[in-house]
């Protein structure tokens, strides 16, 4: 039994300490030569800008020894192109999630999960897709059809989720995931689940379906004679269960990890999923690839980290928070927060030199699980940093650092 556990406990440190390979991949593909720092992509200088004017950053690790984490960096807070801030993101919004879910059943009521979706080809372009998309959202969403089915249904308000993945054989598929609360259960009208994947159907689901349907078609997604499969697979309908499933996964996309058989490079197998025999894959995902060297994966997160700048990842219906007595915390503080948790104890600290030494050499994932899993003090963190000194650079070591008497911030080491 210990020896399960301690495999798990090195998993899931090896697991957190990975994001960092992909943010510093992620990092690589966003930067554009010529540019001052200021003008580069937020994710650029993601967990590489030292808040503090000693220039240092403090090593915690928890009890457990399953993670460790950095103290003193500037954060992007960008949840779609960097893997670090999308997973502490992710965590808070899973809590909040889970809290409302159970706070509304508790109170009588109920939650369903919709997903809208749209025929896609691979030789079409995200930024294009997803602005026919956004439109036909805002159609629907304020088409008097919709409004009355949400009066009907008992519908208090909605959290709309905008989740990506792309294939190679059809191209990128922008897709929301909608939880509606609703007052009571059978909101909708349905009878039991019409398959194992727990699909609901009744007049009012297929009704909902058709105004979808019709407004794909307004706003040129999709044809007509595609209509019966667009019928069948445009928009789906959970109920409750589905809805918790959801909520309890969200924003958990280890696939990536560095124990999955996603590390293999250029495998292409262990995707987010696979639909009618075709493989789906995360942003997140393409960066496994990207990282060695693999075109197709570089280009499509190129491409995707353009089309999705400024897009909103989650969006909750006013005063939905407060209805469902969720606290509304502000996700910017969370994300800069680095305060230690209880269970964290301080192993030490980095000079900016260090934490150079450790970027210039692509270390950070390796470092961070070495402090989670065998470090114990600043002798273990020195000799750790003493023997990736001795590798050669094979990457850039910049850093950004606030210097008082330039009134700004400075790039600091190479």
């Amino acid at each position: 039994m210990n020896t399960l556990n301690n495999f798990d406990t090195e998993k899931k440190a090896a697991a957190g300490a990975a994001r960092y390979n992909l943010l510093r991949t992620a990092q690589a593909i966003l930067a554009k030569s010529g540019l001052d720092w200021k003008e580069q992509h937020r994710t650029c200088w993601c967990s590489r800008s030292l808040k503090r004017g000693d220039e240092t950053v403090d090593v915690y690790r928890n009890e457990a020894r399953d993670g460790a984490s950095f103290a003193g960096l500037n954060r992007c807070g960008n949840l779609h192109t960097c893997p670090v801030c999308a997973a502490k993101v992710a965590e808070l919004r899973r809590k909040q999630l889970s809290a409302g879910m159970v706070n509304h059943c508790d109170n009588g009521g109920w939650a369903y999960l919709l997903t809208f979706t749209f025929p896609h080809t691979s030789d079409e372009k995200l930024q294009d897709l997803l602005k026919r998309f956004d439109k036909a959202r805002q159609r629907f969403q304020n088409s008097k059809a919709w409004k009355a089915f949400k009066k009907e249904a008992g519908v208090i308000g909605v959290v709309n989720s905008l989740e990506f993945t792309v294939s190679q054989e059809n191209g990128w598929h922008p897709h929301v995931h909608m939880l509606a609360f609703t007052k009571s259960k059978k909101a909708f009208g349905e009878g039991q689940p019409v398959n194992n994947q727990g699909d609901l159907d009744s007049l009012r689901i297929q009704e909902l379906k058709l105004l979808w349907v019709q407004v794909l078609f307004k706003c040129g997604l999709g044809e007509q004679a595609k209509l019966t499969d667009m019928m069948n697979h445009a928009l789906n309908v959970r109920g409750g269960e589905k809805a918790a499933e959801y909520i309890a996964k969200f924003g958990r996309d280890e696939k990536w990890g560095a124990s999955s058989e996603l590390a293999r490079s250029h495998a292409k197998t262990g995707a987010a999923g696979e639909k009618w025999g075709v493989l789906h894959f995360t942003p997140f995902q393409l960066l496994v690839w990207a990282g060695e060297g693999d075109a197709w994966a570089i280009h499509r997160f190129r491409e995707f980290g353009e089309a999705v700048e400024g897009k909103r990842a989650l969006v909750w219906s006013p005063k939905l928070k407060a209805a469902l007595q969720v606290e509304d915390v502000d996700e910017e503080t969370w994300i800069e927060n680095d305060e230690p948790q209880p269970e964290q104890v301080l192993v030490g600290s980095l000079s900016s030199e260090q934490f150079a030494v450790l970027q210039s050499r692509k270390c950070v994932a390796q470092f961070l699980e070495y402090a989670a899993t065998c470090a114990n003090d600043q002798v273990d963190i020195d000799d750790f940093i003493d023997g990736v000194r001795q590798l050669d650079k094979i990457a850039s070591g910049s850093l950004l650092a606030k210097r008082e008497f330039s009134g700004g911030k400075l790039v600091i080491f190479t």
